[in-house]
């Protein structure tokens, strides 16, 4: 595999919807960038700005397709476009005439080619996203996108889904530029994460006043840790979307801490409202990041308060607090998925990171602080239980989105971490400038050796469900089977809490985009069923269940089970991995 060649080959066969989610991406970084302009009033340079509308370039985007789904529920699509043609050739008129600084804007160009046809090459033989949880978002995007057809919302929220920010961005573009749902959210996973690295430049930077260490954070970012491309795999591409405001918020957080803001803080705090109301209707459990992070600040206020002599001890109780949580998570069967996804994808990273992370605690103390504690009471939640109606005993913030959250503190304490390390080594070696340089090309060198030894830019044999037989599979129940046959498809329990009793049962197969693509009525099942059992052929009589469907992953139905009660189950569809079975003999 080249994943050159792939990426450039995924490009050129999702060209048209990667054009109009590229292109629809860079009109919101514009748009972020003139409301910046206006309210920073040139306090940060063009490198800065680009790094905050980077995080941003959502905010203009999503409001603008809330408006529209607003306007064609209440008059019609034809009014909803002509309006938001209309807004978006007004934004533009009036940004602001300053003209920005072209090298920034280069640079980050240079870097954001390749890495855009490296993150296409996740895609080259993807025939459809991974995992279950993008069925379900294939269905709500599809849900909002009848309704602009239809010019009603009802259903829309269906299933008790309640974080609509991507889908009402990906349902807008698909709808008013007729592309197909399922290429949309192919190329949405590659060009964010090709986009989110830049996002981390701008906290760096301000805090160390070094271009170096903030684009270590960027790489970091980027390639330093399977999070956050492992999402793509989990088809948590509402995660991912979701990923791009904690830096904007931590970034706002920031510049209103530095209180050289006084004439513009309402308009900053405004902002910053706006930018936390719309992060949790991208997904809700930000808002528990953005609490933790403000008890975060509160912590670390409480330790500068401290002596001189007590605040370097005062990491330890730190340290201990992590170290206990790590330990519980690694013997807990639920948790133990999070610390072995980067134990065993990002060693190389990790052997560097407690010196980087020491180094940032001695050149930047209160910032080291305030990760670290952001971090350990983030963790902290998967041991806190919550009742929540309907979903029963959950946690403040679960596995997958600790998981998935981590990278972030990692990644910043990483930038603060090189520059504290050129610092140190500057003092210990004033006159030597080699040596000096040397630290941070080391560390340059060592993480793009990392991602170029052993970082997995395709997709991971786990999540992949679907391939050519399955598609061929699903077409031939689409054409050969009435539109009321129910089809048994497996499922297994998933757990992501300690707390959990049952699992929610979730797809291990193609099968889960049986009801999406084919709207064929579906039911679940452990893999442990039992075919050969009489009980269990009666069962499934009783249940109205037509169809078994075997896919080719190793979690779905075993064939051999089937295949030996001919009298029961009729061979409908064969191929080496996809099966259809048709229930025979039902009274």
């Amino acid at each position: 595999m080249n994943p050159w060649q792939d990426g450039l080959s995924a490009l050129a066969n999702h060209a048209p919807s990667a054009f109009i989610l590229f292109f629809a991406i860079l009109w919101g970084i514009i748009i972020t960038r003139g409301i910046l302009l206006k309210i920073l009033d040139g306090a940060f340079d063009e490198a800065d700005i680009l790094s905050l509308s980077t995080a941003g370039w959502a905010l203009p985007l999503l409001i603008l397709s809330l408006i529209t789904f607003a306007v064609s529920s209440i008059f019609s699509t034809s009014i909803a476009g002509i309006l938001a043609f209309i807004l978006i050739l007004l934004s533009i008129i009036t940004l602001p005439g300053k003209k920005p600084n072209p090298i920034p804007i280069l640079i980050s160009t240079a870097l954001l080619i390749p890495i855009l046809i490296l993150r296409f090459a996740f895609i080259h033989d993807l025939l459809l996203p991974s995992y279950f949880d993008s069925a379900e978002h294939y269905r709500l995007i599809k849900s909002l996108f009848e309704s602009y057809q239809t010019g009603s919302f009802t259903g829309t929220l269906s299933g008790g889904y309640y974080h609509l920010g991507l889908h009402h961005i990906l349902a807008a573009l698909a709808y008013f530029f007729q592309q197909e749902i399922i290429e949309l959210m192919l190329v949405a996973g590659s060009i964010l994460l090709s986009f989110l690295p830049f996002s981390f430049y701008f906290i760096v930077k301000r805090e160390t006043d070094s271009s170096h260490a903030a684009w270590f954070a960027v790489l970091l970012a980027g390639f330093g840790f399977h999070m956050p491309a492992h999402l793509m795999n989990w088809g948590k591409y509402p995660a991912l979307l979701g990923v791009f405001f904690i830096p904007f918020v931590l970034s706002l957080g920031y510049i209103l801490h530095q209180n050289n803001f006084a004439p513009k803080r309402k308009t900053i705090f405004f902002l910053l409202a706006l930018a936390l109301l719309i992060s949790t209707l991208i997904h809700s459990r930000t808002l528990v990041l953005y609490s933790l992070l403000l008890l975060a600040a509160l912590l670390t206020s409480g330790w500068e308060r401290l002596k001189a002599s007590y605040q370097i001890p005062g990491f330890i109780p730190l340290f201990v607090l992590l170290a206990v949580e790590l330990f519980l998570i690694q013997h807990d069967p639920a948790l133990k998925t999070l610390l072995d996804g980067y134990l065993k994808n990002d060693t190389p990273v990790l052997v560097l990171l407690p010196s980087l992370i020491l180094f940032s605690a001695f050149q930047f103390p209160r910032a080291a602080f305030f990760l670290l504690s952001w971090l350990a009471l983030c963790i902290l939640c998967l041991f806190i239980p919550i009742t929540i109606p309907v979903h029963g005993v959950q946690t403040l913030l679960d596995r997958p989105f600790v998981q998935m959250f981590a990278f972030i503190p990692l990644s910043l304490l990483g930038g603060l971490g090189i520059s504290g390390a050129t610092r140190a080594f500057a003092r210990l070696f004033p006159n030597r400038v080699l040596i000096q340089r040397f630290v941070c090309i080391f560390l340059f060198g060592v993480i793009l050796l990392n991602a170029a030894l052993t970082y997995d830019l395709y997709p991971s044999d786990c999540c992949r469900f679907v391939d050519r037989d399955d598609l061929a599979a699903l077409t031939w129940l689409g054409e050969s089977t009435p539109s009321d046959a129910k089809v048994l498809i497996a499922s297994t329990g998933l757990y992501v809490t300690s707390f959990e009793s049952i699992g929610a049962q979730t797809g291990v197969d193609a099968g889960i985009w049986i009801s999406q693509l084919l709207s064929r009525p579906v039911e679940l099942s452990g893999t442990d069923i039992q075919f050969d059992q009489a009980d269990t052929y009666n069962s499934l009589c009783q249940s109205g269940v037509d169809y078994i469907y075997a896919g080719g992953t190793p979690q779905s139905f075993d064939p051999a089970k089937l295949e030996s009660q001919p009298a029961w189950y009729k061979p409908a569809f064969v191929l080496p991995s996809a099966k259809v079975y048709q229930l025979t003999g039902c009274q």
